[in-house]
This record gives structure tokens, C-alpha cells and sequence, in this order.
């Protein structure tokens, strides 16, 4: 029963909005899931959103099926995730073809798999997108020199692909952590030792980093590094371990940036990342800005390190404070992971 003289609400046409607005709504929409049930809302709004426009997503952790220590694992037909910051759960599924391969992850937010043996010959390694099914196959035959790191691992040779020019770098050792930044190799034979790089354009080495004095005084295997690019920078990250310091103190992390004056190249250190934040598990390293997450303001921490430590043959994730030194376990129910970056983008290799 309505009043005489007054109006009828009038019942809006949500398809009716404008495609700047929808595209803008759906920027800040946090979730995967959640992106995909906005462009299902009705046919306007999935044709102003395409399924390629989907914002960049914060790291899953997805399950594992092997040893905490291992840097392969292998895909079974159906895989569990789990997100630290927005809680989401659920399964992504393989296609039949990718099944029982081994992989590990994560690049350009899809898997590497491998198959064949474990020389780098034999072995054939392609990517794969599970949210989309894509698949990217990669040359066959290494070839001198890469820049973007695949790390094809066995107990013969190491190899890294470009997927800039479709190239392949051959190692002629096992290298420790392999990282690639400014058309540059940067290989490490082990913790603790010299890091030497290489150009990427000429093949030949341009000179050698010493570790920091700290790490040239411990035991190699108390130190944990890694190489990440940070909004340009190069980091290292090394992670020094209490069961080898001799300390009741917790864990702690350190973090040097590539300084290079001339021939003479250093680590040095810093106290911050500002608003990044970095992640690792035991081969990867990668980091995001905590900015580029409107949508999840107060869920990931900036100035902080997300990290997996292998604990009795688990592997659980922590998060470190670099301003205030301090731990903090975070939960999961998963007894090996990884990260993973969730994408519905298509990768990037050169044809």
C-alpha cells in the first residue's frame, strides 16, 4: 500500500551501469573467486570485464605431496589451496595429460612440469596455467645462455630458460639459488661463496659479488639466501638460523641490495622495504607491492617477509617483521606447500 502522491521506488538495472564504473569495481574485487562471480553478475559486465583483465592476486599456498625439502613435487588430479590473507580455500584440478608429472612453481602464476629424465636432454618441460588449462611448451634442446630462471633440476645439469628469446642457459655446475636481473646470471656454487654474474647478450662473466662479512663467519649451513628483484632493486635476502647460532634468540633475517660503482660491486645492507613485501619457499623468491591491493588493506603486511620453514619434514609459513625483528607463525593446514601466484592471464614466451 503506497501514499497518494507519492512516487514508486523505482527498481535499478545494475547491467545498466556505466563500463567505466563496472571496470573500476572490479579492480578492487581481492579475490579470484570472488572476479569471477562479478563478470557472471550479467552479460554486460562480463563484456566490460575480460576474463584476461582479472587484478593481480595475492599468493596462494598450494598443497604438496612430497618432501618439505623437495623442489619438486607431483601433480595429482586435483590439488588444494589455501589463502593466508583472505582465507579462501578450494581445489584446482589438472588436466589428464599433466597428471603424475612433476612440478613446482611459481612463474608468471602458472606451474613448470616435467617429464622424461632427469638430465636436461631428456627432460621436457612445459608451463601450465591450472585455473585456465594453458599450456606452454618449451624448446626441446638448450642453447647457450638465458635470462628468465626455469630452474630444470636432476642430478646432471642445471639449465634456464628466456622467455624473452626462446634460449636456454646450461650450468656447468649445480648452482645455489640462479636468479637473472637486468639481462644479467647471477650463480652462487653455494651458500656463503662468491656470487658471480654474466651478461646475458655477450655470454662472457662480468665480475663477482663477495657475500657479506657475516655470512664469511658462520657455518654456510646456517645461512639461507636468496635473490629477489624488488620494484627494480636486486635483494638478497639471507635468513640466519638459531639451531646454527648457538642462541636462544629467534631466527633472523638480513637484506642487501646490489650496489655496483664500476668494477666494484657489494652487498649492502638495509633496515626496509617500505610497502613490499617478499615471499619464499625453498627455491623461489619473489615480491609484490602491499599498495597494489587496495582491496586487501590490513590482510597482507608491507615491510615483511612471508616465508615457508621446513619444521620435522613440514613445511609451515611464517611471516617476519623486518622493522620490529619478530616471527610470527602463521596457520595452515597443509604438511608441504608452495606459493602460488593465481592468474588468468595468458604467459609470456617469444615466438
Amino acid at each position: 500500500m503506497c501514499c497518494r502522491g507519492m512516487k514508486r521506488e523505482r527498481k535499478r538495472d545494475w547491467s545498466d551501469l556505466l563500463p567505466e564504473l563496472v571496470l573500476l569495481i572490479s579492480k578492487n574485487i581481492p579475490g579470484l573467486g570472488d572476479f569471477i562471480r562479478f563478470r557472471a553478475v550479467c552479460k554486460n559486465w562480463r563484456s566490460f570485464v575480460p576474463l584476461s583483465d582479472a587484478p593481480q592476486q595475492l599468493p596462494w599456498l598450494l598443497e604438496g605431496n612430497g618432501d618439505s625439502h623437495a623442489m619438486m613435487t607431483i601433480l595429482q588430479e586435483k590439488h588444494r589451496f589455501y589463502s593466508l590473507f583472505t582465507g579462501e580455500t578450494g581445489t584446482i584440478c589438472a588436466k589428464p595429460s599433466c597428471k603424475g608429472k612433476s612440478f613446482s612453481g611459481p612463474i608468471q602464476g602458472h606451474l613448470r612440469l616435467f617429464d622424461g629424465g632427469y638430465t636436461i636432454l631428456r627432460r621436457k618441460c612445459h608451463l601450465f596455467n591450472p585455473l585456465t588449462e594453458e599450456e606452454v611448451w618449451l624448446p626441446p634442446r638448450p642453447c647457450p645462455l638465458g635470462y628468465w630462471t626455469i630452474h630444470l633440476g636432476g642430478f646432471e645439469s642445471w639449465a634456464f630458460f628466456d622467455t624473452h628469446t626462446s634460449k636456454w642457459i646450461a650450468a656447468e655446475r649445480r648452482p645455489s639459488h640462479p636468479y637473472c636481473y637486468a639481462r644479467m646470471m647471477f650463480i652462487s656454487s653455494r651458500r656463503g661463496a662468491f656470487t658471480e654474474f654474466f651478461s646475458v647478450s655477450t655470454e662472457k662473466k662480468i665480475g663477482h659479488i663477495p657475500p657479506p662479512l657475516e655470512e664469511t663467519q658462520l657455518d654456510s649451513r646456517c645461512v639461507s639466501t636468496h635473490l629477489v628483484n624488488c620494484d627494480g632493486d636486486l635483494l638478497r635476502v639471507s635468513l640466519y638460523s638459531k639451531c646454527c647460532l648457538n642462541t636462544e634468540h629467534c631466527s633472523y633475517f638480513r637484506i642487501y641490495e646490489f650496489s655496483c660503482e664500476g668494477d666494484h660491486c657489494v652487498w649492502e645492507e638495509i633496515s626496509s622495504i617500505d610497502d613490499l613485501v617478499i615471499f619464499l619457499d625453498v627455491v623461489e623468491a619473489f615480491s609484490i607491492s602491499a599498495n597494489s591491493f587496495p582491496a586487501a588493506t590490513g590482510l597482507v603486511k608491507p615491510n615483511s617477509i612471508y616465508f615457508l620453514s621446513s619444521e620435522s619434514d613440514e613445511c609451515k609459513p611464517y611471516r617476519y617483521d623486518i622493522k620490529q625483528g619478530s616471527m610470527q607463525r602463521l596457520p595452515c593446514q597443509f604438511k608441504t606447500c608452495t606459493w602460488f601466484l593465481p592468474t588468468l592471464r595468458t604467459a609470456t614466451i617469444a615466438s
